[in-house]
C-alpha cells in the first residue's frame, strides 16, 4: 500500500559534520524520543552529502495530517541574491545560503516540515521495515530533499498552468513560521531544467497559460540537467506529470512508474510504501541537486551508478551471457536484478552463475545489487 508525500515550495537538536560537509540545526514540536533519533539519522544522511558553511535550519511539526498524507514540506526561498547562478529564479534558502556563503534569512528557518503523527511509523534506522509500517527515516530523507531545493513551483488552476503563483491559501490550514513570499510568477531552480519530450523548455512557455497547464498533465516532462542525465546513462530523467494534476505531487517528483520500488532512484517519487526503506538519495537525485547548484561532499553519499568497486559485470559489452563479481558479502545480498533504462526489472540474477542475456534487445542495461545496507548499480551494454 502506498501513501502520498506532498512537498510544496514556500516561503532542539543539532546535526554537525566536519568542515567539508553541511550541518543542520533542527527544532521539533511533538517528537517522541524514537522520532527524534530517526530524524537525526535522516538529517545526518544529508549532512554527510552536502557542502555548506551555513547551518541549515529546520522546523519539524509532528502532528496529525489528513489521511493518506505522510508529510509535507515548505522550503523558504530567495531570488536574485549575490552570486545566484540564475536571475529571476527561486532557490531554497538552504541552497541560497550555501551559494552566498552567509545567511540570507536571519531569524527565519530554511525548511518547515509537517510529518503525520497518526501514521504507522517504523523508527528503527536499520532498513528492515515490518509489513504495514512506513520507514520514518526514508520519508524524512525524502522531505528534507524537497527542502534543499528538489521542488517545483508548478500549479494548475482549471486548465491554466503556472510557475510561481502559489498562495498561502492553497495550503490552509497549514502555515509557515515566516512570511509567505510574493513568488512573482518566477520558477524555481528545479523548474528551469524541465522540458517536454520534444525538448521544449517549460520556462519558455507563456506563464500562466493553458499551454503550460497541458504540459503539466502530459505524462511527458523530463529533467535535462547535465549531471542528472549523466547519472541516468545519458537519458533525461522522467518527471511525475500524470493526467490528473495534484498540487505538491505533480512535477515536483520523479515519475513513479519509471522508478518503482527497488529502483535506486525511487526515493524522490511521490508515493511511499509500507515495509520498505531507502536511505540513499540515488544517483539521479544527486545529479539534480548538483544541477541546481549544490556542491557535494566527495566522501559522502556515493553516486552508485558507476560503482565498479562494489560490483563488476563482464564481459561488457556482451552478446549472450554475463557474469559478475561483488565485494558485498553473500550473507548481506538481498537481491540482484537486471533493469532497463526506464528502471523496469527485466530479470532476477544469480551470483556466481551464467546469466543468459541473449534474448535481450540491443541497448543499455543495469545490474542492481541490493544489500542489507546499500545499493550498487553497474551498467552493461548488450550487443
Amino acid at each position: 500500500m502506498k501513501k502520498l508525500y506532498l512537498s510544496l515550495f514556500i516561503f532542539c537538536f543539532s546535526i554537525a559534520a566536519n568542515a567539508q560537509t553541511a550541518s543542520f540545526t533542527i527544532t521539533n514540536t511533538g517528537f517522541t524520543a524514537q522520532a527524534q533519533a530517526a530524524y537525526q539519522y535522516a538529517a545526518g544522511v544529508w549532512a554527510n552529502t552536502l557542502v555548506s558553511t551555513v547551518p541549515i535550519k529546520v522546523l519539524v511539526h509532528y502532528t496529525p495530517l489528513p489521511s493518506g498524507l505522510l508529510g509535507i514540506t515548505f522550503p523558504n526561498g530567495r531570488k536574485n541574491f549575490a552570486g545566484a547562478p540564475l536571475t529571476d529564479t527561486w532557490y531554497s534558502t538552504a541552497l541560497a545560503n550555501a551559494i552566498a556563503g552567509h545567511e540570507l534569512n536571519t531569524g527565519e528557518v530554511d525548511i518547515e516540515m509537517y510529518l503525520n503523527s497518526t501514521v504507522a511509523w517504523y523508527f528503527d534506522s536499520t532498513g528492515t521495515v515490518p509489513a504495514g509500517q512506513y520507514d520514518f527515516a526514508t520519508i524524512a530523507i525524502h522531505e528534507l530533499c524537497h527542502g534543499l531545493g528538489f521542488i517545483s513551483l508548478a500549479k494548475r488552476t482549471g486548465t491554466s498552468g503556472s510557475f510561481g503563483m502559489l498562495l498561502a491559501s492553497d495550503f490552509a490550514p497549514l502555515t509557515t513560521s515566516y512570511p509567505w513570499p510574493n513568488l512573482d510568477t518566477m520558477p524555481s531552480a528545479f523548474d528551469r531544467y524541465l522540458v517536454t519530450n520534444t525538448g521544449q523548455t517549460l520556462d519558455t512557455i507563456p506563464n500562466p497559460s493553458v499551454t503550460l497547464g497541458s504540459k503539466f498533465i502530459s505524462n511527458a516532462v523530463y529533467f535535462n540537467g547535465p549531471n542528472a542525465m549523466a547519472a541516468n546513462a545519458g537519458v533525461k530523467p522522467r518527471i511525475n506529470a500524470p493526467g490528473a494534476f495534484s498540487l505538491g505531487s505533480s512535477i515536483t517528483h520523479l515519475n513513479e512508474a519509471t522508478y518503482p520500488d527497488g529502483n535506486p532512484n525511487e526515493l524522490m517519487t511521490p508515493n511511499g510504501s509500507t515495509g520498505y526503506s531507502l536511505h540513499n538519495p540515488g544517483p539521479i537525485c544527486i545529479g539534480i541537486l548538483k544541477d541546481i547548484g549544490w556542491n557535494m561532499n566527495p566522501n559522502g553519499i556515493k553516486e552508485i551508478s558507476g560503482s565498479q568497486n562494489v560490483i563488476s559485470v563482464y564481459p561488457n559489452p556482451s552478446h549472450d551471457f554475463i557474469y559478475f563479481s561483488s565485494s558485498v558479502p553473500k550473507e548481506k545480498i538481498k537481491s540482484i536484478e537486471l533493469k532497463n533504462v526506464l528502471g523496469e526489472t527485466i530479470a532476477s540474477l544469480e551470483n556466481n552463475a551464467d546469466n543468459d542475456v541473449s534474448m535481450l534487445p540491443k541497448g543499455i542495461y543495469f545490474v542492481v545489487l541490493t544489500s542489507s545496507d546499500s545499493k550498487a548499480v553497474q551498467k552493461f551494454i548488450k550487443e
